[in-house]
Order: C-alpha cells, then sequence, then structure tokens
C-alpha cells in the first residue's frame, strides 16, 4: 500500500536552498509546488518534441517529473550540494521510496539519477528550468541573496544541454523552448 498521506507532505515542506539565501518561509516555494512546475514544464516540454517528431514518452516523462522529489516527503529537502556530497544519497532515497510503498517506481529513480534517456535529461532540464524561474521571480521580489543559485542553476542547464546523450535535433529545440520561455514566459 502506498502512504499517500506521507507522499502529499511534499506540499508544505518549504525547499531549504531558498530559505538559506533569506527567503522566508511564508514566501518560499515548497517541494511540491515546485515538484507541479516541473511536471507541467516536463509534459509541455515532451509534447513540443513529439509534436517535432522526435520519439520521447510523455507519460514516462510526467511519472519521472512527479518523483523526482519525492522521497523528500520521507527525508526532508536537501539541497542539490549536500545531496551531492553524501555517500549514499541515492540509497537513501531509493528507501525513502520503499518506505512510501511506491517499490514499483524504483527504476524510474534509477533511470533519473543515471540521466542518460532523453526522458530522465528532460525532467533535469525542467528541475532546473524551474529552479532558474523560481529565483528570477524572487529577485524580482528583491531577495538579491538568490542571485549565487540562479547562476549555479543556470550552468547545469547549460551542462544539461550540453549532455553527450542529447540528440542535436533534441538539444536545438530545447534551447529554442527554454529561451521562449525566458523572454516571453510562453512555452
Amino acid at each position: 500500500m502506498v502512504k499517500y498521506g506521507v507522499a502529499v507532505r511534499v506540499k508544505n515542506i518549504a525547499r531549504s536552498g531558498w530559505m538559506m539565501r533569506g527567503v522566508p518561509p511564508s514566501d518560499s516555494e515548497t517541494v511540491g509546488s515546485h515538484s507541479f512546475e516541473v511536471a507541467l514544464l516536463s509534459m509541455l516540454l515532451a509534447d513540443r518534441l513529439r509534436s517535432a517528431g522526435i520519439d520521447v514518452d510523455v507519460a514516462k516523462v510526467v511519472r519521472l517529473a512527479l518523483i523526482h522529489d519525492l522521497a523528500e516527503s520521507v527525508i526532508g529537502d536537501v539541497v542539490r550540494t549536500v545531496k551531492e556530497s553524501i555517500a549514499g544519497s541515492r540509497e537513501l532515497e531509493e528507501r525513502a521510496l520503499r518506505e512510501l510503498g511506491m517499490e514499483e517506481y524504483l527504476d524510474l529513480l534509477r533511470e533519473l539519477a543515471e540521466g542518460k534517456s532523453l526522458e530522465s535529461l528532460l525532467v533535469a532540464l525542467c528541475d532546473n528550468l524551474a529552479t532558474l524561474l523560481q529565483g528570477l521571480r524572487y529577485l524580482g521580489k528583491g531577495y538579491t541573496s538568490v542571485v549565487d543559485l540562479v547562476e549555479s542553476v543556470k550552468r547545469k542547464l547549460e551542462e544539461i544541454l550540453r549532455s553527450e546523450h542529447l540528440p542535436e535535433d533534441v538539444r536545438r529545440l530545447l534551447e529554442d523552448s527554454v529561451m521562449k520561455l525566458m523572454v516571453s514566459e510562453e512555452v
């Protein structure tokens, strides 16, 4: 059985990276609101790729996006730099999914961690894109201390777009979509 009541805790967990930079909990984005934006962006960009004739599994993309931070309902929000420095953090996330009764999604979580499939790269891109957009919103509200995170996420986006696992036609479409989104907030 899925521990749904535990899983939806992400709706109330403030993202710690923003709070570490002075965004108060009352104004901080939650893991759940971030995950919604990642899932929406992922679906829209996957649909755009599909419309351009790219073979992408849109349903899989949405599933990957929905589970990408779900383990945080059990382990809490851990900032990326800390997560990357902890040996065994992937196993911790897998254990959290098991605790939620969601073992059937472990393969998707592993695919996300490997970051080699088009679907996982798209979700990684949208994860960072959603963070970048939120950072720009915070900058617009006067939270200037988030600028380092905004710059870091921009570099991560560029890194994903340069991935050897991303075909050139897909890269061009995604770069165009990201640019459009940044300029006009339209996809």
